[in-house]
């Protein structure tokens, strides 16, 4: 498993997005184009960029030969190498993406202050009483590790929200972390943490993982990245012989 973390200080110049961009193919460059907020569009192109050069530089795949289709509830996979699984999430400064072998989730998210609604939508019975029990200043960071936890099960499952967080229950023994669902354990394993005070962090695996690799890079460090690893496809090559 290969995790990239992006800590953003500061939003890519005019010349750095063009350069960047280039890189992806053609669908997700109109999407990104699409955003109105330069830092939702700035996110969406790393997010992207971060599979590409896990894929290419420690899977052996070619940049032109990563090309994405989507599940159901919108969860994009690889068809053509159905053993390998990604992630992508965002929140702040933070963007992060894991490659595997097993089915994988993350999310990272901005600890802030909790919005009654979010609670409700969020959290079972018991987990908000348990929210409630807390000391103020303890419930921000123990609702956004609950968040986080719940967010990547249902990203790696590929449901997203449809699959109802507050119907889900997490339970924390020290580092043992449990979900249910029905009050049945669900098979999954979860680990939280920690890049930056002030976020939370959480992966959810479908298997048991034994090696993770953890890099982070400040943005200028990333775009050195994608430039050794990630020479540029040739996307009109392969539309033109797609359709021959």
């Amino acid at each position: 498993m290969h995790i990239y973390c992006i800590h953003i200080t500061n939003l890519l110049d005019e010349a750095e997005f063009n350069e960047l961009i280039q890189y992806v193919s053609p669908d997700k460059k109109a999407k990104i184009q699409r955003f109105r907020k330069p830092i939702d569009a700035v996110r969406s192109l790393l997010g992207d960029l971060i599979i590409r050069t896990i894929l290419c530089r420690h899977y052996g795949l070619t940049n032109d030969e990563i090309h994405y289709e989507y599940q159901e509830f919108g969860k994009p996979y690889l068809p053509h190498h159905p053993l390998l699984h990604f992630n992508i999430s965002h929140s702040g400064d933070w963007v992060v993406g894991v490659v595997s072998t097993n089915i994988i989730g993350i999310d990272i998210e901005k600890i802030t202050e909790v919005k009654e609604n979010f609670v409700s939508l969020a959290l079972c019975a018991e987990e908000d009483r348990q929210l409630q029990s807390l000391h103020e200043t303890d419930r921000h960071s123990f609702f956004f590790k609950l968040w986080t936890l719940k967010e990547s099960y249902v990203k790696a499952i590929g449901t997203g929200l449809s699959e109802g967080l507050n119907t889900l229950e997490i339970t924390m023994d020290n580092e043992d972390i449990i979900m249910k669902k029905n009050e049945k354990p669900i098979p999954a394993y979860f680990e939280t943490m920690e890049l930056q005070q002030g976020y939370q962090f959480s992966l959810c695996s479908l298997s048991e993982n034994t090696y993770q690799d953890i890099q982070v890079f400040s943005l200028q460090e990333f775009i050195e990245e994608v430039n050794i690893f990630l020479p540029a496809p040739d996307y009109q090559e392969f539309f033109i012989h797609k359709t021959q």
